[in-house]
């Protein structure tokens, strides 16, 4: 015989775990990296036509240089609230043989940031105190359903840059 457990249990239960995101949690920012295309004039400050000649325009490829293109690869930060666990006694227990280098950090995120934890090329912990260290890391592993029905909290793994 199935055990019927009713919703409003699932309920608190996520209310109380949403309640430790904003007692615990920590605003750290996810980097990402975004391309974006620079045209950069050859010379600005010539307003001359390529060929020196009055009636330019009626030349076939007579037309003026553009300019460059270039391709610039800039960091975009985005915040993120995540419960961050420094110590690995206190993370939580995925598999018995685990083996996590020192230096290493769990997190522990809403389903629903993990398209946007999986992309980032790292992780700056702690933005209140980025102005004094930044602790910048890199993702190790799978990311880690759990929680009751595994569909809501995600657990990671980064390491220490």
């Amino acid at each position: 015989m199935p055990i019927s457990i009713p919703q409003s249990v699932f309920d608190k239960y996520f209310e109380v775990i949403d309640s430790t995101f904003n007692i615990f949690g920590v605003t750290c920012q996810l980097v990402s990296i975004e391309k974006r295309e620079i045209i950069t004039p050859y010379d600005p400050d010539d307003n001359l036509p390529d060929i020196n000649s009055i009636n330019n325009h009626r030349r076939n490829g007579g037309g003026h240089n553009r300019g460059t293109k270039t391709i610039k690869e800039v960091e975009v930060l985005t915040d993120i609230k995540l419960k961050v666990y420094w110590d690995q006694k206190q993370w939580i227990r995925t598999a018995n043989n685990l083996v996590i280098p020192d230096n290493s950090i769990q997190v522990i995120a809403y389903m629903t940031d993990l398209p946007a934890l999986l992309k980032a090329k790292a992780l700056i912990v702690h933005k209140g105190i980025k102005d004094y260290k930044e602790q910048r890391f890199e993702r190790n592993g799978e990311h880690i359903p759990i929680g009751l029905k595994q569909d809501r909290y995600v657990a990671l793994f980064w390491n220490r840059v």
